[in-house]
């Protein structure tokens, strides 16, 4: 259960296409690791999906590309959540969609049909293109049928797609247009499907036959993807309508009600964008309104709605493909080890050979020097005593994003004055000493939360006060 941001390039501040989603998991602990899977790494045999019937012939070239996937592949399946490739394609999967019982009646979805376990590792070592991802994904569910709703989001320097499969076999895609932006949260959510037009549409074979068939079409007229195979309940008012209200609004288009079921899907914000303006939007507990946990003042209106950063987000990630630099320093993972509310996004450059140890050796067990465990340990003690350490917390984020920028323009520079004669090799090098100094800012920042922690503690006794 996630929520997604994109960014068209035109809309944001650099020029670079962004697209970012929370992975929410269903525990609080749920471990994940980063890794770079390396060219070729699956070019023969059946590969065999753990969670679904799912099976498919893995072709013969595969792209060198990352992921974020879940440490117990063997119980969850791969699950690899994002990643970028050797081409600089991004794609995030998946978004969980949910479809209405009309649809799901006639086209229900499939046991071994492609799943959220599998989609990264089939899709995203073989496409060289945002809209070629679409193609491709397209296909295998034409083939396979879907075992799932999914949302998926594809992205590469000039475009970014956003891809529903709510059923079986039936989907649609839009381009996102370059100025605009969006926010999805566990619906469907495109609106009005224009079939002549093949450059900012795609859509399953027989979609229109289909719907015509079943008298699917709740409208007088047009064809609107939402109306037709999407869900607009109290449940969803509750979970998922009030994280686009507010996406919405902190990104510019004003929202008033954040139970409204007709928020559209994509719209222009009122700024040029940055990755620090997505990270906000996924890092937020519906700061400054009623509805934020932290608040105070009313037990009714901090526990109405489902907020966006949660204590069960596995990991986060925006994924941003650049246009103002050489393409092989173009696309950057900016991952977030969550909770994201106390937490930085920290940034890696995608065409390395390999991802810092502290990001890639996760195990089950705690250890502080891992990054996944790192930063829960750090939210655990900001939350414990919020509404003292927050001021603390914010200072240590403000430090954060100013070093991760500073990393970033610091590796730009280097490289286009370095003469570089082998990109991955000084890329995976940065992204290692980049990796060193975030994560000793971030044991500073836990070190002084202990010690300001043991001074909040309710065993604290002054004579020369307390008698």
């Amino acid at each position: 259960m996630c929520t997604t941001v994109v960014v068209g390039k035109k809309a944001s501040r650099t020029g670079s296409t962004l697209i970012a989603r929370n992975c929410d998991s269903e525990e609080p602990i749920q471990p994940v690791r980063f890794i770079t899977v390396a060219e070729d790494a699956h070019v023969s045999g059946i590969y065999k999906s753990n969670m679904t019937k799912f099976t498919e012939k893995y072709p013969n070239k595969s792209l060198k590309y990352t992921m974020v996937p879940f440490l117990d592949e063997s119980k969850l399946g791969i699950f690899g959540e994002a990643g970028i490739n050797s081409k600089n394609v991004a794609m995030s999967s998946t978004e969980s969609i949910f479809s209405n019982t009309d649809v799901l009646a006639i086209d229900p979805l499939t046991p071994a049909g492609l799943g959220e376990d599998s989609l990264l590792n089939m899709v995203l070592p073989y496409i060289e293109s945002a809209r070629d991802g679409v193609t491709y994904l397209g296909q295998l569910i034409k083939e396979h049928g879907s075992h799932e709703g999914n949302g998926i989001i594809f992205s590469d320097k000039d475009e970014v797609w956003y891809m529903e499969i709510p059923c079986g076999h039936h989907w649609v895609a839009q381009r996102v247009p370059d100025d605009c932006c969006a926010v999805i949260a566990n619906q469907s959510i495109i609106e009005e499907i224009n079939f002549n037009d093949p450059e900012n549409f795609m859509y399953s074979e027989g979609i229109r036959e289909f719907v015509d068939e079943y008298q699917l079409n709740p409208d007088y007229e047009g064809f609107n993807f939402r109306h037709i195979f999407g869900t607009s309940t109290k449940e969803d008012r509750q979970y998922n309508t009030a994280r686009v209200w507010y996406g919405q609004n902190y990104l510019g288009h004003k929202v008033e009600d954040p139970r409204s079921s007709d928020m559209p899907f994509v719209f222009k914000p009122n700024r040029l964008l940055t990755v620090n303006d997505v990270a906000a939007v996924l890092s937020s507990h519906f700061d400054e309104t009623i509805y934020d946990p932290f608040n105070s003042e009313s037990d009714v209106d901090r526990n109405v709605f489902r907020p966006i950063s949660m204590n069960r987000t596995a990991e986060s990630h925006i994924l941003e493909i650049r246009n103002n630099v050489p393409e092989e320093i173009a696309a950057i993972i900016w991952l977030n080890s969550a909770p994201t509310a106390f937490n930085p996004y920290v940034p890696f450059f995608a065409n390395s050979l390999d991802t810092p140890k502290s990001y890639r050796d996760t195990t089950d067990s705690y250890d502080i020097n891992q990054a996944y465990w790192m930063y829960r340990t750090l939210a655990v003690l900001v939350e414990r005593d919020y509404n003292k350490l927050s001021s603390v917390n914010f200072d240590y984020l403000t430090s954060a994003k100013t070093l991760a920028t500073h990393l970033v323009l610091e590796t730009d520079k280097a490289f286009k004055e370095g003469n570089v004669s082998n990109v991955e090799e000084f890329l995976t090098e940065q992204n290692n000493k980049n990796i060193d100094k975030m994560n000793a800012l971030a044991m500073k920042h836990i070190g002084d939360l202990v010690q300001r922690g043991l001074g909040l503690s309710k065993l604290t006794f002054d004579i020369t006060k307390d008698v």
